[in-house]
């Protein structure tokens, strides 16, 4: 090829591929405010700054879910990703900022990077439908107002997210919760007793409080402290799905919790969701382990048979581990790249030695079936 044409090509290419490589943009001006406390104006405004730059965001999703009305039931996933919105700003400038003592105000254009907004949008719809909208259970091992608090701001966050919740005061009026209390830290124990109430996932969650006292000309000041921490739990297996803590304080009254505690939990509940969407997301990207009760077989050898039937008719099957077998009742983790619904359609379409399987029950991880005839 001649050079000159090889250096006109490469200037060409130069200036498309920027353009052409990255997500769609869209200009957004957005403004954003902050409280300036104790006269620190430089902290007020990089608030002001992440305000304007989640309010840009914000419009963004907006201006796509009005032309994207097959967007279904997406207000309720706008918190989590406004929690992300630094992530999807290309490169904001300040048009304008003033302050008047009290508030710290901000106005930016912002590049809005569309294409990743959309990709984590149908990302978060598909996960959360996929998993079928699980039943959660939120208990906090306390009784105090602050554990209460905590316990009503994150079963809130995850309402809103779409998550059906099981009434842990109606359990805790019947001891059950008490019980829970008991078992302390046995994962299977708290998770068998879940899913006795119906849940599928438990968030197992803990306050701790702690107030420290400093002077300042020579009056007593105290700073409050609370830290939340919570374990996500299987309700099938025990198994711990995500765990986060968090933490917030302020000077005050020595012992006021309670703005420090809803805090402290409103960041915990959005990391412990996208905990659960991180692995949820690896569980469905690779294959996932259903258990899998099956009763009604007649020796140890159609054990064997089922399980290469299934290898040959399940779809996405990988392996079958036996955790138990007796009086013709098997317990099997089954590793399946695929639902649970999934799963237990291809195992009601089974025909073995003229018998077919019964499904008796399915939850969020396991599934109850009998070969009958």
């Amino acid at each position: 090829m001649n050079w000159k044409i090889w250096v006109a090509l490469t200037a060409v290419l130069l200036v498309i591929l920027p353009a052409s490589t990255g997500f769609s943009q869209n200009k957004v001006r957005a403004e954003g405010s902050a409280a300036i406390h104790k006269n620190f104006k430089d902290i007020a405004r990089d608030r002001a700054i992440e305000n304007a730059q989640r309010n840009a965001v914000e419009q963004a999703v907006g201006v796509m879910i009005s032309s994207r009305t097959e967007v279904e039931n997406f207000t309720v996933k706008l918190d989590q990703i406004l929690a992300e919105a630094e992530g999807f700003i290309n490169s904001y400038s300040i048009v304008s900022e003033k302050h008047d003592g009290r508030t710290y105000t901000v106005v930016i254009d912002a590049d809005v990077g569309t294409g990743r907004l959309q990709e984590r949008m149908k990302a978060i719809r598909l996960i959360v439908a996929r998993k079928a909208k699980p039943r959660l259970m939120i208990v906090f091992s306390g009784r105090e107002a602050k554990d209460a608090l905590a316990e009503s701001v994150m079963s809130r966050y995850f309402m809103e997210q779409g998550f059906r919740l099981v009434d842990a005061e109606t359990a805790r009026k019947n001891r059950e919760i008490d019980e829970m209390d008991r078992a302390g830290g046995d994962l299977r124990k708290l998770s068998r007793m879940a899913r006795g109430l119906g849940a599928e996932v438990l968030v197992a969650g803990r306050v701790e409080t702690a107030t420290s006292a400093f002077t300042i000309s020579n009056i007593e000041m105290h700073s409050n402290k609370v830290t939340v921490s919570a374990k996500v739990i299987n309700g099938d297996t025990g198994e711990v799905i995500a765990t986060d803590s968090a933490a917030a304080s302020k000077p005050g009254v020595k012992g006021d919790w309670k703005d420090i505690t809803g805090e402290a939990t409103g960041k915990l509940s959005r990391a412990l969701f996208d905990g659960i969407l991180n692995r949820w997301s690896a569980d469905l990207a690779k294959a996932a382990t259903f258990k899998l009760v099956l009763s009604g077989l007649r020796s140890y050898d159609d054990l064997a048979l089922f399980k290469e039937l299934m290898s040959h008719e399940v779809k996405g099957y990988r392996e079958a581990h036996q955790r138990s077998f007796s009086r013709g009742q098997v317990d099997l983790d089954v590793e399946v790249k695929g639902t649970i619904q999934g799963f237990a359609d291809d195992l009601a379409a089974l025909s073995f030695k003229s018998r077919t399987v019964k499904i008796l029950e399915i939850t969020q991880n396991r599934i109850r079936a009998k070969l009958v005839p």
